[in-house]
């Protein structure tokens, strides 16, 4: 897909990413910028969560999703956040050698050999599958499976 589509594309899906929705849910916004989100969950008295979403080929491919402590490193293992939604994977992608978000709609997921299967393309475009709604999900996933601190 062309840049200039894809920056599009991003500026149009992340224009609701404001001050007003991130205050309403606890979220700190720390970079909406193509080809960057990066978004921090928190709650008093919960280990809080920061998702660095790379969407430079948004929307041919979904985006590659990092967790991360608040202070923007990497997330260990025995931090992640597991539960119920089984969003959060602890193991190690074998792409990024990192724990991973293991949910349709992020790269990490698409290419990981339990669900290679399970292709981008039919999702692609799809309300469900906006750069918003991901990030939303991943929320909904956060404030079932955190972690007190």
């Amino acid at each position: 897909m062309l840049k200039e589509v894809s920056k599009a594309l991003f500026e149009e899906q992340t224009r609701g990413l404001n001050t007003k929705l991130a205050k309403s849910r606890g979220w700190t916004i720390h970079k909406v910028e193509f080809p960057v989100i990066d978004c921090e969950f928190s709650e008093d008295g919960w280990q809080g969560l920061r998702i660095r979403m790379e969407c430079s080929d948004w929307n041919e491919r979904p985006p590659s999703i990092e967790l991360q402590f608040p202070n923007g490193s990497a997330l260990t293992e025995d931090m992640v956040p597991v539960g119920s939604t089984n969003v959060f994977n602890k193991s190690r992608h074998q792409n990024t050698q990192r724990p991973f978000v293991c949910m349709r709609g992020s790269y990490e997921y698409h290419t990981h050999s339990s669900h290679i299967n399970d292709l981008w393309s039919p999702l692609r475009g799809k309300a469900a599958y906006t750069l918003g709604e991901i990030l939303s999900q991943l929320w909904n996933a956060w404030k079932k499976d955190r972690k007190k601190c």
